[in-house]
Parts: C-alpha cells; sequence; structure tokens
C-alpha cells in the first residue's frame, strides 16, 4: 500500500509520534531523563562501540561475547554522544519508530477498524517497552524484536502462504537474518523455522525453479551483512578471532555437562517452560489471537511453527535471562492486532469511538512500562540524588573522580563483573584485552583469567574493581576477606599482592564496590 506523505497527513501523524517519544523518554533506560543506563550489559556494549570508534577491534583488541552488529549500532550511539547514553538512546528511539511503523503496515493488513490505524500501531511499542523483558534497554532481543516484527508482517501480509511471498521480501528476510545473525545467532530461531519451511514447501511443490530464486535472493539479503561483517574483520586480520570467540567460545562454554540425554532434553523442557512461565499472561493472548484466526478461518500453523521456533533456540542458550523473552514476546503485537479486529455495534457517530480509545492506548503506552517493569524503579532521574527504589548512582563518580585525580590517563580492570559504568564515568578505554569478567568460569574460558592474573601481577592496569557481594564491612580485615570471597581463587595473590584498598562505595544495599590501587 502506497501512503502520500502531505502536510495534512504529517499534523495528523505528529500526536500519535509525539506520545510515542514521551513513552520511549521514560521507559528507555538510555534517556537523557534519567543520569545513566545502570546496566552491566548496556555499558559494557556502549564500551565496545566506544573502543571501536577509537580502532579498537572487537575479539582482537578488546574481549566481549556480543555480536558486532551490536557492536556496531553501539558504535553508532557513540558516534553521536561518547561520553553518555544520549546517542544509544536516540539509535533505540530509531528503532522503535520502525517497530511502529511495521505494527502500522500489520494493522493495514488486518484492516482494523475499531481505531484509526497510525494510534493502533502505538500497540508495537508499547509491547516492546512495557515488560519486565526490556529491562534497562539496550539487549540484543531489543533490536531482534524489530526483525521478528518485519517477518511476521511478511508472512501475514502473504496470508501465511509462502508462494505468495516476493522475492524482494525474501532479499529483506536474509538481511535481516543477517542483523539477527550478527546481532547474537541464538535469537534466530524464527527466520530458521521460516526458512526450513520455505524449502519443504517448494519440495513438495517440486517447484525448483522457484526454490532456487528464493535461495539466491534470502542469500543475497544475507550476505550483504556478512561479506559487510567479514569485510571488516579481515582488513583488520581478526576473522580468526572473531570465529574463535563469537562461534566457537559461545557454542562450547555454556551447557556442557556429563548429564545423561534424557536429562538434557528435561532440561529444555523447564526451560521453555520457564520462558511461559515467565509471562503468562502475554502467552495467553498470543494463544487468543491464534484462536481468534481459527475463528476467523485464517492459517496460522507457520506462525506458530515460527513461534515455536523462537522459544527452543532461546531455550537452547541452557539458560535463561529475563531479557531473552523479548524475541518471542514480539508474537503479541500480532496477537493483539488480530484481538481487536472486529466489527463496530452499529451506534450512530462510530467516531465518537475514536477518542476514548486514542486516550487509552496513549495511557497504556505510558504507564504500562512502570506497572511491569520493575527495573525502571532502579533510574535515577537526571538532578536527582536517588531513584524510586532507593537506589544511587554515586559509586561511579565516586570512583572515576579518584581515578582522575591520581592518573592523567587511568586505567582500569573489571575483575570479578561486567562493566558496570565504570569506563563510561572515567571516559576511559579499556588497555587490556580482557577488561571485564564474562560470565564464564575458568574450566569455561581460562585464558580470560589468565589474562587478568598477568594484568595484576605486572600491574598493566592502574586500578582495579570488586563488587562486593554484600554490603561492605567497616573494618579493614573484614574488608579484605569480602574482597577476597568475591574473586576468583586463581587471582587473589596477585591482586592482594600488587593491589591496596583506595576507597569503598555503596549505591544499594546488594550493589557496593571496591576501589584498588596499585602499590
Amino acid at each position: 500500500m502506497k501512503y502520500k506523505l502531505s502536510k495534512d497527513s504529517i499534523r495528523k501523524w505528529a500526536l500519535p509520534v509525539l506520545f510515542l517519544l514521551v513513552a520511549c523518554a521514560f521507559a528507555v533506560g538510555s534517556s537523557p531523563v534519567y543520569r545513566t543506563n545502570p546496566w552491566v550489559d548496556s555499558n559494557a556494549m556502549l564500551t565496545m562501540g566506544k573502543a571501536m570508534l577509537h580502532g579498537y577491534v572487537p575479539f582482537k583488541d578488546i574481549i566481549d561475547q556480543r555480536g558486532p552488529v551490536l557492536y556496531g549500532l553501539f558504535a553508532l550511539g557513540a558516534s553521536i554522544r561518547e561520553n553518555s547514553f544520549s546517542g544509544v538512546f536516540i539509535v533505540q528511539v530509531i528503532n522503535v519508530v520502525i517497530v511502529y511503523v511495521l505494527t502500522w503496515k500489520i494493522a493495514e493488513i488486518f484492516k482494523i477498524k475499531v481505531i484509526d490505524s497510525k494510534w493502533i500501531a502505538l500497540i508495537g511499542p508499547t509491547i516492546l517497552l512495557s515488560t519486565s523483558a526490556f529491562s534497562f534497554s539496550g539487549s540484543p532481543e531489543e533490536f531482534a524484536f524489530t526483525s521478528i516484527l518485519y517477518l511476521l508482517l511478511v508472512v501475514n501480509r502473504a496470508r501465511q502462504n509462502i508462494d505468495n511471498i516476493s522475492l524482494k521480501s525474501f532479499f529483506f528476510l536474509g538481511i535481516n537474518l543477517g542483523l539477527i545473525f550478527w546481532n547474537k545467532f541464538s535469537m534466530t530461531g524464527a527466520f530458521v523455522a521460516f526458512f526450513v519451511w520455505t524449502a519443504c514447501f517448494f519440495i513438495h511443490e517440486k517447484d525448483f525453479k522457484k526454490l532456487a530464486k528464493v535461495v539466491l535472493a534470502s542469500f543475497l539479503g544475507f550476505a550483504i551483512i556478512s561479506i559487510a561483517v567479514f569485510i571488516y574483520f579481515s582488513i583488520n586480520n581478526a576473522v580468526g578471532d572473531l570465529i574463535k570467540m563469537y562461534f566457537v567460545q559461545n557454542l562450547t562454554s555454556y551447557g556442557q555437562s556429563n548429564q545423561t540425554e534424557l536429562m538434557k532434553v528435561w532440561n529444555l523442557l523447564f526451560l521453555l517452560g520457564q520462558e511461559i512461565h515467565e509471562h503468562m499472561i502475554v502467552a495467553v493472548l498470543i494463544v487468543a489471537g491464534w484462536r481468534k484466526a481459527i475463528y476467523d478461518k485464517q492459517h496460522i500453523t507457520l506462525e506458530v511453527t515460527l513461534f515455536l521456533g523462537t522459544i527452543l533456540f532461546v531455550a537452547l542458550q541452557h539458560w535463561l535471562n529475563e531479557y531473552y523473552n523479548l524475541v518471542w514476546i514480539s508474537f503479541l503485537v500480532v496477537a493483539v492486532l488480530r484481538l481487536l479486529n472486529f466489527e463496530l455495534p452499529k451506534i450512530g457517530n462510530e467516531k465518537s469511538l475514536f477518542v476514548p480509545a486514542k486516550i487509552i492506548l496513549v495511557v497504556v503506552l505510558i504507564l504500562l512500562p512502570f506497572a511491569n517493569n520493575k527495573d525502571l524503579n532502579n533510574l535515577v532521574i537526571r538532578g536527582e540524588n536517588t531513584s524510586f527504589n532507593h537506589y544511587r548512582y554515586v559509586a561511579q563518580p565516586h570512583f572515576a573522580n579518584i581515578m582522575l585525580q591520581k592518573e592523567k590517563k587511568p586505567s582500569l580492570l573489571m575483575v570479578n563483573d561486567l562493566d558496570d559504568g565504570f569506563y563510561l564515568a572515567a571516559n576511559i578505554l579499556p588497555t587490556t584485552r580482557y577488561w571485564q569478567k564474562l560470565n564464564m568460569t575458568y574450566q569455561q574460558l581460562p585464558r580470560m583469567y589468565n589474562s587478568f592474573d598477568h594484568t595484576l601481577r605486572n600491574k598493566r592496569v592502574d586500578f582495579v574493581i570488586v563488587r562486593l557481594a554484600g554490603m561492605p564491612v567497616p573494618d579493614h580485615d573484614g574488608l579484605i576477606n569480602q574482597i577476597s570471597n568475591s574473586v576468583d581463587s586463581h587471582l587473589r595473590h596477585q591482586l592482594f599482592e600488587n593491589y591496596q584498598i583506595e576507597s569503598v562505595s555503596q549505591n544499594s544495599m546488594n550493589d557496593s564496590y571496591v576501589l584498588m590501587y596499585k602499590k
């Protein structure tokens, strides 16, 4: 459907988009409304993105385990504003606007008459922003949500018939698969299920000519992203590092055990159940949407298959973090639009219903994140000292001041945690390949711990920050014991041999840190 943009249409679209931007300002942890995004994952990605702008090559010069596309998105944000999350926020807002547009296009397909589609399209961003899976924002799943929503748009535009999908759409589906694959490959479940279904469909129809065209178009889209990734890493002689860390390390570190095959299946089923349990209302609404489609005599087998592929790939990560669920929550957008696809009763002026419906949508868009996402409690509004949940953002700026006073260009190691925002607060970059502790044990990634040991032994960094398991105790010996209990046993000797306690700070009851300075 073509849509001509005129001054009149701009005026009509301005108000819902304005409400959308307001919702982003309060629901996204990277928003300039807040002092900072405190989530370790977002801080780690921003540090990686900043490092790329300064010539660091991921997996070669600086180590993390996410995909290069995600680093590129954060590098784009850092290029706008390097010493805060403001630039990342702009990237996230663009992503939310794309979700809004995709939702509008799906609503147009369903021909929803309850309310104008430009207002009903607010449902997509509302669903993205309003669950606890959105957390503080900045996860790989946040951007994958958009690509999966595009897949659902294509599938429903084709009325879930593969033969109705154009080669142009397959090309763009290939691009979106590439974006997800090089963001975090464990999120590709919906696309894997879709392309397997597509291959089986054309093989069953014995239409090998069309299958070849589809494969070529899809592969071309996927190749555009992949070739760009390989060109970047080839130029920097880092293809081997990319494969070793992004693929081999991630695939071999998690879920390795001596369990029987039956026990592994049991664990997989348990994780699948946990995904649904954590968002039971969402799951019920998705099923209700399918029930409505069946009642309307619509085909949904393909969509159900895509959903099952999505949750399966999430469970195959062998553990479940809350934000993982965001990829399958994307199916709720289509479900809610289906449930709203009904005929209005004949009551005269049907337009009189539109105003309260708009108000309800806007209220839901603004309030649902605060109702469902408890992480918003920990965000400190700019100009304030504490959050609603009494979280304080004091340790990061306090330690930053100390580091910058003692060293002109301080260097830092997060020895037992991911980046908690200390690199951002001091506006510094890592100086060692392993600069934060990834979520891997010594057995899973011994070279990281060996790198830490080498760094501590040779005092390659000026400062080391240790996150404590509890509140810091007031006496020195007790604090030493706390630090010792918080740090891996392979690193304790070198840490205490070469570094001394400089300062202690606390953001909340369970968020305390010790700053150690080289002797």
